[in-house]
């Protein structure tokens, strides 16, 4: 539990430090994020954004598909994308993964990990 809660604190000051986000807007991303925040540690979100993009919050997945069908560090579908926002984080229905804040997208995988598990990515699911 010491070592889950030093890597959320190590985060969130990552967060805040590399970000121009104001300790207020650090503590409203903590409220809103906080029913998932337990889900994955930063060590095992990085193990399956490796996997997934090689720890790049911008890939996009050309070689299944000349448009990109899989985008953002966690290789999302749009559909699954809305789906997760609208239970979780409504204001980002609709926006594409890749224009997204890290954190943002970290977010929502957890969001996604708490209702499916590694169920959505079958093979890097596994390393984590």
């Amino acid at each position: 539990m010491h070592v889950r809660v030093s890597a959320i604190v190590i985060s969130l000051a990552a967060l805040l430090f590399a970000s121009a986000c104001t300790p207020e807007e650090v503590a409203l991303y903590l409220k809103v994020t906080d029913h998932v925040n337990h889900v994955l540690s930063a060590e095992e979100l990085k193990r399956l954004r490796d996997c997934e993009s090689t720890d790049n919050y911008t890939a996009v997945s050309l070689w299944t598909n000349p448009v990109g069908l899989y985008r953002g560090a966690y290789q999302f579908v749009q559909h699954t994308w809305d789906g997760v926002a609208e239970r979780h984080f409504p204001w980002l229905v609709g926006k594409d993964p890749v224009e997204v804040e890290p954190w943002w997208q970290d977010a929502m995988t957890r969001a996604l990990w708490s209702e499916r598990g590694r169920q959505p990515w079958p093979i890097c699911g596994l390393r984590v």
